[in-house]
């Protein structure tokens, strides 16, 4: 299996969905999508961020005279239905489902009309970028897609390559996304943007308490509990439990 990546930058006023995304910064959204057929595709959306967000996000979803897919000057024709699978105050996980799909020039579509058929894609949304991972059988016509892709976006988005190569940590996790407060989110990424995690460091904790107007200990606090969500999730949920039965039975 092959991977083809890339990312779609959007102004704002280019599109609903997007246009919330750059006015909340904090809004991260991840989309596990599968296309069917030339004519119908499969979405779930998991949005994470603040309320007052996701409530315009929800809104613009459920709108049927907002098409949210297509990247050209064309809006998508198609029988849409969408559903809340969950929602909390601070996430929202959302259902999509497109059919009789006509005269659309979305991602999928385009893809659809190069690739083999049995995409998977894995999509994540945050600022004014939009990043788009495509799993697929053979990159025999990924050029082919490439040049399309970047000859027909209309005004306000733009195209940026990411890469072509043997498909990899498509593992569970990768295909989800991790609930967290707001708060644990904003530390969490500032600390990868601002080099705390690598080595050697490329900024501190006070550089980075400074930066985002908290003391040192609130942030050190936000970073644990981030990172300790984020260990859990990586070795699978309940593990901790797992391993303290079995070490009081050791004993």
């Amino acid at each position: 299996m092959r991977e083809f990546t890339f990312a779609i930058d959007y102004d704002a006023g280019a599109d609903p969905i997007m246009d919330v995304c750059i006015e909340h910064p904090s809004v991260v959204a991840h989309s596990l999508d599968g296309f069917v057929t030339e004519d119908r595709f499969w979405r779930i959306e998991r949005i994470s961020g603040p309320e007052r967000a996701l409530d315009r996000i929800e809104a613009v979803r459920f709108d049927g005279t907002k098409c949210g897919e297509s990247i050209t000057e064309r809006d998508c024709e198609a029988a849409r239905y969408h559903d809340v699978l969950e929602r909390s105050a601070d996430e929202i996980v959302i259902y999509t489902y497109l059919e009789d799909i006509a005269a659309c020039e979305s991602v999928h579509t385009l893809a659809g009309k190069h690739l083999p058929s049995g995409l998977v894609f894995e999509t994540r949304r945050q600022g004014s970028r939009h990043q788009w991972r495509v799993l697929m059988r053979s990159d025999a016509k990924v050029g082919v897609l490439y040049d399309e892709i970047g000859a027909r976006l209309r005004d306000g988005l733009s195209f940026q390559m990411g890469h072509l190569r043997d498909a990899d940590g498509w593992q569970r996790d990768s295909l989800t996304t991790l609930s967290m407060p707001d708060e644990q989110r904003t530390a969490l990424c500032a600390a990868v943007e601002g080099g705390y995690y690598e080595t050697p460091r490329g900024t501190t904790l006070d550089d980075l308490a400074d930066e985002l107007s908290v003391p040192r200990s609130t942030l050190s606090y936000r970073l644990r509990q981030a990172e300790t969500r984020l260990a859990r999730r990586y070795v699978g949920d309940g593990t901790d439990d797992r391993w303290l039965r079995n070490r009081r039975t050791s004993e």
